[in-house]
């Protein structure tokens, strides 16, 4: 017999002294509850319970034995409350993993967001290159962007969508004419390594093997950020997220160029280990950033129009500062 089921009814009989009114409680006959009492004790080697045909009393063994399941019983009802309320109260440690050149203004407002509305949950957050392993790194959720997700097993949602754009600096444009398409190769300055398509990897979308005069990478880096400095600074044409980039583009740090030509949209991805019995707090964020960061990030760029063609050619440059 079940030794947990027998601690449970050897309690309860302690606690009332009556096996009948035990086996009414749990709407079983006298005899289960008798033979789960007998059960234990030829477990234990021990009498736990005198009998008698007017009452029901603890042995010394029995009371001492009863004091400790007590205790476990109280431990295991409140473990599995615990365990229960995970699915419907977000609290605990939520770790999550994100990559550094996902917008982190828009990313960590939304985390202060969420702390507010669930200030029982603590947000461990860590910022990697990279899909991580969810489950051999011990990351609740992975917040990252792309233009596709490799098959890993995991669950994803679609969490926000931006588009990207073609720009550089006013001081590089005056130095280098950019009049096509055509052009961009030689003017890329970088494309950023991943281990699956990148939303700033545009330098194969603008520069496959048909296009003659490519030149290799002047830098490769891992960080939107630093390619940002690196476009200020007058390094050369890069893509990047129109979020990123929307600042400078206004205050005419940077200028977009060919607005008519459209590329890749690329999403952010909340990808969690499954979507079975899902923990509240996991549940609650990707909630969360759905709802924040669809705000944050799906601002389209003006003049957005048809994806770019490699056979597309135009007469000069097209800039917009806005």
């Amino acid at each position: 017999m079940d030794k947990l089921f027998s601690m449970r009814v050897f309690s309860r009989v302690a606690e009332t002294g009556s096996f009948s009114g035990v086996a009414k409680d749990l709407d079983c006959s006298v005899g289960i509850v008798s033979r789960a009492v007998v059960s234990l004790e030829d477990d234990l080697r021990t009498r736990l319970l005198q009998r008698t045909t007017r009452r029901v009393s603890l042995t010394d063994s029995g009371a001492r034995y009863y004091d400790k399941c007590k205790r476990i019983l109280a431990e295991i009802d409140a473990a599995d409350a615990e365990a229960s309320d995970a699915a419907t109260i977000a609290r605990g440690r939520l770790r999550v993993h994100a990559m550094p050149d996902l917008g982190l203004a828009q990313l960590m407002s939304t985390i202060v967001e969420y702390r507010r509305a669930h200030p029982e949950v603590t947000v461990d957050l860590k910022l990697l290159p990279g899909m991580p392993d969810l489950v051999h790194e011990q990351f609740d959720v992975s917040v990252l962007s792309a233009a596709s997700l490799p098959d890993s097993g995991n669950t994803y949602r679609i969490v926000g969508r931006f588009q990207r754009v073609l720009v550089a600096a006013p001081g590089y444009l005056k130095r280098h004419a950019v009049e096509s398409i055509g052009d961009l190769p030689m003017h890329a300055l970088t494309r950023i390594n991943a281990p699956f398509a990148h939303p700033c990897d545009w330098h194969a979308e603008l520069a496959p093997d048909a296009v003659h005069g490519a030149q290799p990478d002047q830098i490769i880096v891992n960080d939107a950020e630093a390619i940002r400095v690196a476009l200020l600074a007058g390094a050369g044409v890069s893509a990047m997220p129109h979020y990123f980039v929307a600042d400078d583009i206004r205050a005419g740090r940077l200028v977009r160029l060919f607005p008519d030509h459209a590329l890749q949209n690329a999403s952010v991805f909340a990808v969690y280990p499954s979507r079975q019995h899902v923990d509240a707090k996991i549940r609650t964020f990707v909630e969360f950033l759905a709802t924040s960061l669809k705000d944050k990030f799906d601002v389209k760029p003006p003049h957005a129009a048809r994806p770019i063609a490699d056979d597309v050619r135009v007469r000069a440059p097209q800039f917009v500062t806005a």
